[in-house]
């Protein structure tokens, strides 16, 4: 197999093929631990293979490249460079941080070997040949690129999006005792036939709890606004441990913001607030 024909390998393109279908029919469908891991597995095949075959310098470091990359993409530590994704992106970038996911590391070595070791050869030197790997290239690009982008859904109304997550290191009924214990509600929107479950962002329009009337206080802890409702998810990972991800903020004012540096500008005040007064209260 020469340099650039890794794109051809039959391990390379069976995993390019299950990462199309696992992204757009199995999790759609099934939504379960295994199709989460499913794509993580076939992706850190798909990924330094296609970057080795665009980059052939890269062959000899680029697996190891991907490993870490991978390990930060699943830590806390790559949020901030998500929120600036999210923000600057047409598309809502998707990661959830599931350590279990890192076996996935695991088939690394085995694109490695394809990527420098030529155990196939193949005549390149045709049109057709040529033509196949641009178009393999095309769908890996493609498939990469669709892995972390979720399907679209109809976000409850609100006036600013936040879309920010955090986890409490408790359960889910002890997390919203603790909103309640703050004084607030904690009201649940069913707003479909399934309960939110790990296909929390497969359905059309997603359930969602909301809090009302949350009062903003100034540094003298002086009430200086209130936020007429917060609607956010409760998603119990796992046990004692529950991702709540704020999906956004009405205010009390009426009127609807089209500046969108306004908007980025009082997202950023809003998140601040909700994690100061409810956040890092109940965690």
């Amino acid at each position: 197999m020469t340099k650039r024909n890794q794109v051809l390998h039959p391990i390379f393109i069976v995993c390019l093929l299950t990462l199309i279908l696992n992204d757009f029919y199995l999790k759609p469908t099934f939504a379960n631990q295994l199709t989460g891991k499913l794509s993580d597995f076939a992706g850190l095949i798909v990924f330094p293979i296609f970057l080795a075959f665009l980059i052939p310098t890269s062959k000899k470091w680029i697996s190891l490249i991907t490993g870490i990359l991978f390990l930060i993409w699943k830590t806390s530590f790559a949020t901030p460079l998500i929120d600036i994704l999210i923000q600057t992106l047409p598309f809502k970038i998707q990661r959830i941080i599931d350590y279990s996911d890192y076996w996935a590391l695991l088939v690394l070595p085995l694109a490695h070997r394809i990527i420098n070791h030529h155990t196939i050869t193949i005549i390149n030197s045709n049109k057709i040949l040529r033509l196949s790997k641009i178009g393999i290239a095309s769908v890996s690009f493609f498939a990469i690129c669709a892995t972390s982008i979720p399907p679209p859904v109809e976000m409850p109304e609100g006036t600013i999006y936040i879309g920010k997550e955090y986890t409490i290191k408790k359960s889910k009924d002890e997390t919203i005792d603790m909103i309640k214990s703050l004084g607030y509600n904690v009201d649940y929107y069913k707003n479909l036939e399934d309960s939110i479950t790990i296909k929390k962002y497969r359905s059309r329009k997603i359930p969602y709890y909301q809090t009302d009337n949350i009062i903003i206080y100034d540094d003298n802890e002086k009430p200086i606004d209130t936020i007429l409702n917060v609607k956010y998810t409760l998603y119990e990972a796992k046990e004692n441990k529950t991702r709540i991800e704020i999906i956004n903020v009405t205010l009390s004012e009426d009127g609807n913001i089209q500046r969108w540096q306004t908007l980025k500008y009082l997202r950023k005040q809003y998140k601040k607030t909700f994690e100061k007064q409810v956040i890092n209260k109940i965690k």
